[in-house]
């Protein structure tokens, strides 16, 4: 049976996504230094991932279905997994600039376009992933972090009314203080979102957050009329919520 919202929850569920301010499509890297990481990838990293990216022990590291993994996360987070469990035979066994010129190929096989610079250990840091097409909204299954209005819809449930694009986090159960402070000054959207299985948060005070700005960390599920985050945490960030 289908269930019709009150007009006062029927919000756009797509908005604009603002590029964040250096993506790799910056250029990031040079083509020398992807020829470098080639003959690397081909030593360390061929046998399990295939010559061309495919993945066979290990999962492939080129197409659509890597790219959803990593992408909207800044460079760091790929960098720093590469780094800290590969080779599967010798984690972290490279030293820092093999791999970077590894990442450097990885980018190149997924189209990313060279620039005049190559990729350093602090440009990882600053720099966010992205497809060959830019920044995109992130997709179904991501953990996500979404800032928004608690709304209780009598009959309908829960919901996050108002909410920003949803943004990429390593943890879904807990936030620190720098997050929090983030997630406070970031502005309301035009999203709507139905928050799942609120009822089994731990300490969950309905009368605390109702109606207030809040921070839901969850798993995001992407369906046509019924975007949703399956919940595993919600923090008060004001009082209020103007948008």
């Amino acid at each position: 049976m289908r269930v019709l919202l009150p007009l006062s929850l029927l919000l756009p569920t797509v908005c604009g996504f603002a590029a964040p301010q250096k993506t790799v499509l910056d250029g990031v890297y040079t083509s020398p230094q992807a020829q470098r990481g080639q003959a690397g990838y081909a030593a360390q990293c061929a046998s399990c991932h295939r010559a061309d990216l495919g993945g066979f022990s290990g999962p492939p590291l080129k197409g659509d279905l890597f790219m959803d993994r990593w992408r909207e996360f800044n460079l760091d987070v790929l960098f720093s997994l590469i780094k800290n469990t590969m080779p599967a035979t010798n984690p972290g066994g490279l030293s820092d600039a093999a791999y970077l010129d590894i990442l450097a190929y990885l980018l190149q096989t997924n189209e990313i376009p060279p620039g005049t610079k190559e990729l350093t250990a602090g440009l990882v840091s600053t720099a966010m992933l992205v497809g060959k097409d830019g920044p995109k909204p992130l997709p179904t299954s991501a953990q996500v972090a979404v800032v928004g209005c608690l709304t209780l819809d009598t009959g309908n449930g829960w919901f996050l009314t108002h909410a920003a694009e949803p943004a990429r986090t390593l943890n879904v159960w807990e936030s620190t203080t720098a997050e929090l402070q983030e997630a406070a000054a970031k502005p309301l959207g035009d999203q709507l979102f139905r928050l799942a299985n609120i009822d089994d948060l731990r300490g969950f005070d309905r009368d605390a957050l109702t109606g207030n700005k809040v921070q839901a960390k969850g798993i995001l599920v992407r369906q046509p009329n019924n975007q949703r985050i399956n919940l595993n945490s919600l923090l008060k960030l004001e009082a209020g919520c103007e948008p």
